[in-house]
This record gives structure tokens, sequence and C-alpha cells, in this order.
């Protein structure tokens, strides 16, 4: 099933490309990532109010990162080089969509 319209411009062709054979879970993830660069810490706030809104399915804070990881080492996301301070005053990679 193609998630971009005939007459969508050339980046939501891109955007639906990048998202194809991934499970559900990815799916969302990615698309979060390519709407906004986040920290894990963020992937999981952000994920969890779409699976709250039944958006995507249901996944532990563990299960999203771990989705996450699979989606960098396939090059969906990327490492974006920045580093944001989380509440705990530790530093966390900022993800993004290449």
């Amino acid at each position: 099933m193609p998630f971009a319209r005939i007459t969508d411009p050339q980046t939501s062709h891109d955007a639906a490309d990048s998202v194809r054979n991934l499970t559900g879970t990815q799916k969302a993830i990615a698309l979060l990532i390519e709407s906004e660069p986040m920290t894990d810490e963020a992937l999981v706030t952000a994920y969890n109010l779409l699976a709250g809104l039944d958006l995507a399915p249901v996944a532990s804070p563990s299960g999203i990162r771990s989705r996450r990881a699979e989606l960098v080492t396939r090059g969906v996301i990327k490492d974006s080089g920045m580093r944001q301070k989380l509440a705990s005053g530790r530093h966390a990679i900022v993800w993004v969509k290449p």
C-alpha cells in the first residue's frame, strides 16, 4: 500500500519509500523522527501519545529503543551529531532522518 498520493510532492514519496517493509512500530518511529529530530526520551513520550490514540502499536520503552536501533542499522534514521541535555543531566543523541 502506498503511503503517498500521486499528487503529493516528491519529498512525500521519498518518505513513503523509506518506510516500506517496516513493522508498524518502526514506521511510527521513523515518521516521528522525520517530523522532528528527537532523543530516545522524547521519542518514547511521542510514541506513547500515538499509541494512546491507537495510531501506533503499543510498545514498551525498551521495545521502542530497540526498534529505533534497528532503524539506525537499516539507515532509515541516523545520529545527528547533536546532543541534548536530559532532565537527568545526562546528554543524549538527537536522532534525525538522513
